[in-house]
């Protein structure tokens, strides 16, 4: 103990943080297998655009960063659980989805009874503007 302690005084020790990195198709793949689980959500003007509307989402550099896992979320390993919640609280109140509780949703998304953090997200919004601005182009033009 007393070699490592003077190792690290003297700056020859140090540690290398792990860093996990997931890729692009990874993050797509595990986003479309969780939002698939509300498709019986999904409200009947959308009902046939709904894989367009996330296909759209999904394709956009910007939002793949933002459901990127960061070293802040260690519970989400395979994507951003919080903020894919933000965006389908988003796509619920442009009506995309069904009005149904929180609740409800986290049941479905996180197959449990009991209440997870992931919930509270889906009313909070996105806090970036940029990218609640083009969600919303995206949910425009898919309606068109």
């Amino acid at each position: 103990m007393r070699m490592l302690m003077q190792a690290a005084r003297e700056g020859r020790l140090y540690f290398e943080e792990k860093e996990k990195t997931v890729s692009r198709e990874y993050i797509i793949n595990n986003v479309r297998a969780y939002v698939d689980k509300i498709n019986v959500f999904v409200t009947r003007p959308y009902r046939s655009s709904i894989d367009d509307l996330w296909n759209e989402i999904l394709s956009c550099d910007e939002f793949i960063d933002f459901l990127t896992p960061s070293s802040k979320t260690r519970k989400c390993q395979e994507f951003n659980k919080y903020n894919v919640m933000s965006i389908i609280g988003v796509l619920r109140e442009k009506d995309v989805y069904e009005r149904y509780s929180d609740y409800k949703y986290n049941a479905i998304l996180e197959q449990t009874d009991k209440d997870t953090p992931y919930r509270k997200y889906l009313g909070r919004g996105l806090d970036e503007r940029h990218l609640l601005v083009k969600l919303r182009k995206i949910v425009a033009e898919i309606q068109l």
